[in-house]
């Protein structure tokens, strides 16, 4: 199905771009599956006005003419049309125009004759199918505009999927009340209003419906005295976007309805229907129909036709037939708007080879109810075009009346299938917007709904409840997983996140061990700890395994430092593990506290020795990287480094991780005295980390930012600062009064030394200002530079260096 952003506009008022739009119909079930722009490639067809006609002095049919567009010189143009005069307003391809034929516009010369552009017919700008002369524009043309512009061809078309449950979708009306009911604006239906005039219909056509089994209505309107000819530009032109050719006027109104209604029409020659008589039946035993096509069909007894009195003239719903199409010599035509079964249809389409629009829309099911709508829609338009009168009223042969469905609704149920929370009035609201009745029913809390005639796909209860959890937002209704009976089924979101953990520490080159959660006396004894530690309340093990394993673990340093003692005592000078397990602490309950933790060790080289050198050991600031890595990664909210002391660390080189005011853990160089312990000369860098607090911390949420547009502004900044300030200190205040245009800030520089005090030391940063939405000014900078540098030295005594 294809419908243009414009033409969709004439029927429901809505402030969405055409990319907002396709993403509306794609959350609300109906695929966009392209979008096309019109009219782009006829900016250089231009408006002009003929200034001058004259005779070509080398050619008796063409012609010099000198027009005018918004330059200053006139254009000389060869032109061989006869249908101009001076004055007229026509469209001009300039040079470098390239129309939809393919036809390229450059300068030339035409028998001698210089000409610098085109003057454009109906056909060659795709507007019709008429050739025969240059296009006359309306004397209120602007000069010089694009044609596209005057003529309202800048438009986007959209293909749209539109799934076999919804033939009401397959009309432009029916697309504008999902854009209404999506959108909460008002659905605008044209009204139509048929001028009459001559006989009666009923005392000069006859309809009868034999199979009403297969017709369940059928009506029809009579012109008398009609011209055929050339449609209008617009009719055409509105055609032409959706990709159906301009026929003439009569087709061309019958193909307008049929693709704003979803409702297909067709046009006899009403001087052809022998006996003045139209009857809707099967085909009899070996009849013949010869389509609009010239090809002779072999009916079959379970195909319907149109008949008149001596022949079928048409197969109903799928083709006309060649001896009733309408002709240029037509004056007098019967518009025929009727509904047929859809099996029936698709049968009769497929076993023929036969897929037309109108059979499209037959197989999917139209509303019957809509038919005189349509009929009356067309008629109004061929009164309006060819400026004659209907013939007094119409034919309306409806033996089965379709009646409007009605299905009670319970909005707990609803609620209950979607797991949503929706108010009943909301649902009435989202029901109303489609165009259906709601009231309250028999039974308490229970709705009544009147369905449409031509929404024939709700059925049952539940085909109401998809339509409210399409109408209120699939992307709205929160996810979760179907209830199971068995508990144990799948990955909590915390088994989940730590397997996060995991695979993040193994991606930043670190390899995981598994060690048992015991450990002996001795291992306490060696980290240090006073007897009141939190790591000293150990929980002792009523029938241990062995000697060395009769306590609890209440930390994974014991392990941690064993294995890289091991690994370095078998000639790995480089260890990087990790171990995420359970720790114990003794609360005097009949069960020890158990806290989930992950810790890990480095040491050694920094990388690989090669040819330009040897690598550097591993100092606290690979350590700090990795936890920085870790943080980033798993997405940990507002973390920061904050100095700590710990009886098992080193003074003056260890941290803790803070989150949103939580520790989440320690992390810093082991004790010289611990090594000294474990006997290892190299210098051991530790870390461990409270899994359940780390998790709580984790944000789910990603935040996407777009790539800057303006330039940012960098300024240095060096400041001389006592020692005890720490840099975490420093940023702090940057950060605060950079007055969210400071997007980076980097340090660069730690120097101790001549210059500076005893006591003091010098830091300095590299600060990065930008806006979203503007390029900054100097003095916008130099203004918050200034503020960052007064708020230190009111804060911490910094001073510039």
């Amino acid at each position: 199905m294809r419908v243009t952003l414009n033409w969709l506009k004439e029927y429901v008022d809505f402030d969405l771009s055409v990319e907002e739009l396709a993403d509306l119909f794609d959350l609300s079930g109906t695929e966009v599956e392209s979008l096309t722009h019109l009219g782009k490639e006829l900016d250089k067809v231009v408006v002009g006005k003929i200034k001058e006609i004259s005779p070509h002095p080398n050619a008796d049919r063409l012609t010099l003419v000198k027009v005018e567009t918004d330059k200053k010189d006139l254009i000389n143009i060869v032109c061989g049309a006869d249908n101009i005069k001076t004055g007229d307003m026509v469209p001009v391809a300039l040079p470098g125009a390239e129309l939809q034929s393919g036809l390229k516009i450059k300068k030339s010369k035409l028998r001698g004759e210089p000409s610098e552009g085109m003057l454009c017919s109906a056909t060659e700008l795709k507007l019709g199918n008429d050739a025969s002369g240059i296009l006359i524009l309306s004397n209120s043309a602007k000069l010089g505009i694009p044609v596209s512009q005057e003529l309202d061809l800048d438009d986007w078309v959209m293909e749209l999927e539109v799934t076999p449950n919804r033939p009401d979708c397959l009309g432009i009306i029916g697309l504008a009340r999902e854009v209404a009911a999506l959108t909460g604006s008002k659905l605008k239906i044209p009204k139509t209003e048929v001028k009459e005039g001559g006989k009666k219909i009923e005392d000069q056509i006859d309809i009868e419906i034999e199979d009403s089994d297969l017709c369940s209505r059928y009506v029809a309107r009579l012109f008398k005295d009609i011209s055929i000819g050339p449609s209008p530009i617009w009719l055409s032109r509105r055609l032409d976007s959706i990709g159906i050719r301009s026929i003439n006027n009569i087709v061309d109104i019958t193909n307008y309805v049929m693709m704003e209604t979803g409702q297909p029409l067709h046009a006899f020659d009403y001087d052809k229907i022998k006996g003045n008589k139209i009857t809707v039946r099967r085909a009899r035993k070996k009849e013949i129909l010869v389509s609009i096509d010239h090809v002779k069909r072999d009916l079959s007894s379970d195909m319907l036709v149109i008949a008149d009195d001596k022949r079928p003239t048409a197969l109903a719903g799928v083709m006309g037939g060649f001896e009733s199409e309408i002709s240029d010599s037509t004056t007098n035509i019967l518009i025929e708007s009727a509904s047929f079964l859809a099996t029936n249809i698709m049968r009769t389409s497929r076993s023929l080879g036969l897929i037309s629009e109108s059979s499209y829309r037959f197989e999917k099911g139209v509303d019957t109810a809509g038919c005189l709508y349509a009929a009356n829609r067309a008629a109004e338009l061929i009164t309006e075009i060819t400026d004659r009168a209907a013939e007094k009223g119409f034919i309306d042969n409806y033996p089965k009346k379709a009646v409007a469905e009605k299905i009670s609704l319970r909005p707990q149920k609803v609620n209950n299938i979607l797991g949503t929370n929706i108010s009943s009035n909301k649902m009435e609201e989202i029901l109303i917007s489609l165009d259906m009745k709601v009231k309250s029913g028999s039974k308490e809390k229970e709705l009544v709904v009147t369905v449409p005639t031509f929404r024939c796909d709700l059925e049952r209860e539940v085909d109401l409840i998809e339509e409210i959890a399409r109408l209120y937002g699939l992307n709205n209704i929160p996810a979760s997983l179907p209830l199971s009976s068995d508990s144990d089924r799948g990955l909590s979101k915390e088994q989940m996140q730590r397997i996060v953990l995991r695979s993040t520490l193994t991606s930043l080159g670190m390899s995981e061990i598994i060690t048992y959660s015991f450990m002996n006396d001795d291992d306490i004894s060696k980290l240090n700890l006073p007897k009141d530690h939190p790591w000293s309340k150990a929980r002792r093990l009523a029938n241990p395994i062995a000697e060395d394993q009769s306590i609890l673990r209440t930390s994974l340093l014991p392990s941690l430092i064993s294995n890289a003692r091991h690994n370095l005592n078998r000639g790995q000078t480089s260890v990087k593990v990790f171990e995420m397990g359970t720790t114990f602490q003794d609360n005097g309950k009949a069960a020890p506290s158990e806290l989930l933790e992950v810790g890990g060790i480095i040491t050694g080289a920094h990388e690989m020795d090669s040819w330009y050198g040897k690598s550097r050991q591993i100092d606290f600031f690979d350590l700090k990287g990795l936890i920085v890595a870790l943080s980033q990664k798993t997405h940990l909210g507002d973390f920061d480094f904050r100095a700590a002391s710990h009886p098992s660390f080193h003074p003056g080189a260890t941290a803790e991780l803070i989150s949103k005011n939580d520790v989440i853990g320690i992390m810093g160089q082991i004790h010289p005295d611990i090594q000294e312990a474990y006997e290892i000369d190299q210098n051991l860098f530790v870390f461990q980390l409270n899994v359940d607090r780390l998790i709580k911390n984790m944000e789910s949420d990603k935040e996407v930012k777009e790539i800057p547009r303006y330039p940012g502004v960098e300024l240095d900044i060096a400041l001389t600062v006592d020692e005890k300030i720490t840099n975490s200190q420093i940023e702090t205040v940057i950060w605060k009064n950079g007055t969210g245009l400071l997007r980076d800030l980097r340090l660069f520089d730690l120097y101790r030394g001549s210059n500076i005090e005893k006591g003091k030391k010098s830091l300095a940063y590299s600060l990065t200002y930008r806006s979203d939405k503007r390029t900054l000014t100097d003095d916008e900078v130099q203004k918050i530079h200034g503020r960052i540098i007064e708020k230190a030295n009111q804060e911490l005594g910094a001073t510039l260096r």
